[in-house]
């Protein structure tokens, strides 16, 4: 359970958000993109030491930073017109001359309307957009997910207890002990073969319920290259694109 948070500032590093975890066994730094440096520091641990750690990792920080400020800017900013479109929906965006902004998801489409007074670039406009995108990829993962997962449990033997679809920020999938599966609705920006991936990811952990050896090897034997497919699936990020 994680206790008081303070704030330090440290030369060349910046401010760390200090965390005091009773949970944790050792000290470890996390980057997060909203709040920056986190320090998570055991019960017991004094805070000096855990400061040590802290600048003795300062190179391992600033490239952190900097590989997690590149992903932020490299976030879509949609504009009108838009060449956009998902698996199954186009994207289009349209000034009206109401104040509100508005948006639908129907058949092929995913419409934006927003005041002709705006600029696009409102923070409320883009993530209206952002949601309406989001929405067009869960009912095309309603669609797709489930009868491919089926298949792939049918092909290897891998049966599964129940599937949900999510707007997970930070998984792509997740697999429960009593082999529920979660399955991420943004799988549906992937090519086939890394969403394939994830499933059978997920489906190897109904019978290796950790990432020993064994699951490894087990992922590996059902699908050649799995490693490779891990190192590729890290490219993507699932709370900036």
């Amino acid at each position: 359970m994680d206790q008081a948070q303070k704030h330090v500032y440290i030369e060349d590093i910046g401010e760390i958000n200090i965390r005091r975890s009773s949970g944790s066994r050792f000290i470890r730094i996390r980057i997060d993109p909203e709040e920056g440096i986190i320090l998570l520091i055991p019960g017991n641990t004094p805070e000096q030491e855990a400061l040590k750690f802290a600048r003795e990792k300062k190179n391992w920080i600033q490239k952190s930073l900097a590989r997690r400020a590149k992903i932020k800017n490299s976030t879509t900013v949609f504009h009108d017109p838009t060449n956009f479109k998902t698996r199954q929906h186009r994207l289009y965006i349209e000034k009206h001359a109401k104040n509100t902004i508005k948006s639908m998801v129907w058949q092929d489409k995913i419409v934006i309307w927003y005041p002709e007074f705006a600029e696009i670039t409102n923070s409320r406009i883009q993530i209206v957009i952002r949601k309406a995108i989001e929405e067009a990829w869960r009912i095309e993962a309603k669609k797709y997910l489930p009868g491919r997962i089926d298949e792939l449990a049918l092909k290897f033997n891998l049966p599964y207890s129940h599937l949900s679809i999510k707007n997970a920020k930070t998984r792509w999938g997740s697999c429960s002990a009593q082999n529920n599966i979660n399955l991420n609705l943004q799988l549906m920006r992937l090519p086939n073969y890394l969403i394939d991936y994830v499933i059978l990811h997920e489906l190897v952990h109904t019978v290796e319920k950790n990432h020993k050896n064994s699951f490894w090897n087990m992922l590996e034997r059902l699908l050649p290259g799995a490693g490779k497919f891990d190192k590729e699936l890290n490219k993507y990020n699932l709370k900036y694109w």
